[in-house]
C-alpha cells in the first residue's frame, strides 16, 4: 500500500488533472483501509430454521394449530417472541451470538404465562376458581362466600384453581448462532404434553335417580409447570370438575391439570363429591385417593375408580342439617 501511493504521489506531477485524479484515489484508498476491518466486528444476522419434533408428543400436531417460540438473548437484550401457523416451524432471522429457546402451543385461552423474562423461570398456570364451578354452583343455592363451603379433611389450605387446557412445551440453552456464509442452521425443539387427563369413575351408588347436580374437586395437585423441564412446581391446588350420570349406571367426571404434587412437596389426595338431590339435600363424600394417583405417576392419562356413593341415607329424614355449610348447632325439644 505504502508502494503504491508513492507511486500516485509521483504521478501528481503531471497535469492538475492528473493530480485531482491521483488525490481522489488515495481518499479511497485510505477510506477503504480504515473501515474495512471494522465490518467484521458488525454483528450479522444468520437465517436460522425452527423445527418442532413431536417425538414425545405424537398426538401434538393433531390439537395444536400454532406454535410460539420465545428467544432469549445472552448479550442482556430483551427477549423476543415469534408465532408459527401450525406445528411444523418456520424460519427466523437473529444475530450471530448464544441464545436460550422456550417453545409452546398459542392456541389457549385460559392459561396465564409467568416469569416469560428468563427461560428458566417460564411457567404456565391457571386463574382462581369456585370450588363448586363444576355444577356452577353461584346461582343461588350456597353460600357466596367459598370458605364456607365444606371440603376434604386436610385440603382448607389449598387454593382453588381452573382446569387446565392441553399444553406442550419444551426448552433448550445455549444454542449458538454462528452466522456462517451460506449456512442455514437448524434448531430443533421436542414439544413435550405438559398436562395429564384425570378421568373419575365412582361405581355402586344408592339413589342414583335422585340426582339434581352433581360435581367433584380433586386436591393436592400442581399449581402450575414449568416448560423448560416439564416440572411440577408452586403450591397445591384443589381441582373442581363436573361429574355426569352414565348408562352404566356410574358417575364420571374428566379434567385436564398440571399433574400431583409439586416436584418438592408430596401430599395427599382427596376426591370430594358435591350432590344435591331432587329434594334439596345437599349431600358430601370424600375418598383418599393418594395411592392411585402415585402408581400412575408419570401417565398422561390418570383413571381414578372409588365405590359407595350412597345418596338414599337422609332422604326420609324430617330434619335435614345441610353439611356442607357450617350452621349453629340445633337444638330438639323433647317430645
Amino acid at each position: 500500500m505504502t508502494q503504491l501511493i508513492h507511486n500516485i504521489t509521483r504521478y501528481i506531477a503531471g497535469s492538475t488533472a492528473r493530480r485531482v485524479l491521483a488525490f481522489a484515489v488515495i481518499i479511497l484508498l485510505a477510506t477503504a483501509c480504515e473501515h474495512k476491518p471494522l465490518c467484521w466486528h458488525h454483528p450479522h444476522k444468520s437465517l436460522l430454521k425452527v423445527d418442532f419434533a413431536w417425538w414425545d408428543a405424537p398426538e401434538g400436531p393433531d390439537e395444536v394449530t400454532s406454535m410460539a417460540l420465545y428467544i432469549y438473548p445472552h448479550d442482556g437484550s430483551a427477549p423476543s417472541r415469534v408465532e408459527f401457523p401450525g406445528s411444523a416451524g418456520g424460519f427466523i432471522e437473529l444475530y450471530t451470538g448464544d441464545y436460550d429457546f422456550v417453545c409452546l402451543n398459542a392456541n389457549t385461552e385460559t392459561l396465564l404465562y409467568n416469569g416469560t423474562d428468563a427461560h428458566g423461570t417460564f411457567t404456565v398456570s391457571t386463574g382462581d376458581d369456585y370450588i363448586l364451578s363444576g355444577m356452577n354452583g353461584r346461582d343461588g343455592d350456597f353460600s357466596d362466600d367459598d370458605n364456607d363451603i365444606k371440603r376434604a379433611e386436610g385440603t382448607y389450605d389449598e387454593r382453588v384453581s381452573r382446569q387446565a387446557e392441553k399444553a406442550f412445551g419444551h426448552g433448550i440453552t445455549d444454542f449458538n448462532v454462528h452466522g456462517d456464509p451460506g449456512v442455514t442452521q437448524v434448531v430443533t425443539l421436542y414439544p413435550n404434553n405438559l398436562t395429564i387427563h384425570y378421568h373419575i369413575i365412582i361405581e355402586n351408588i344408592g339413589c342414583i335417580e335422585t340426582i339434581s347436580k352433581i360435581s367433584g374437586t380433586l386436591s393436592g395437585l400442581a399449581g402450575e409447570v414449568r416448560v423448560h423441564d416439564n416440572n411440577r412446581v408452586g403450591s397445591h391446588n384443589i381441582v373442581p370438575f363436573p361429574l355426569v350420570p352414565t348408562a352404566d349406571g356410574t358417575i364420571e367426571g374428566q379434567f385436564v391439570g398440571f399433574g400431583h404434587c409439586p416436584e418438592t412437596q408430596s401430599k395427599s389426595h382427596k376426591l370430594a363429591v358435591y350432590a344435591i338431590t331432587t329434594e334439596d339435600d345437599h349431600r358430601f363424600f370424600e375418598w383418599d385417593v393418594t395411592e392411585q394417583v402415585h402408581e400412575q405417576d408419570g401417565e398422561l392419562y390418570v383413571t381414578i375408580v372409588v365405590t359407595d356413593l350412597d345418596l338414599c341415607g337422609m332422604r326420609d329424614m324430617d330434619l335435614v342439617v345441610d353439611p356442607w355449610i357450617p350452621t349453629d348447632p340445633i337444638v330438639l325439644p323433647m317430645p
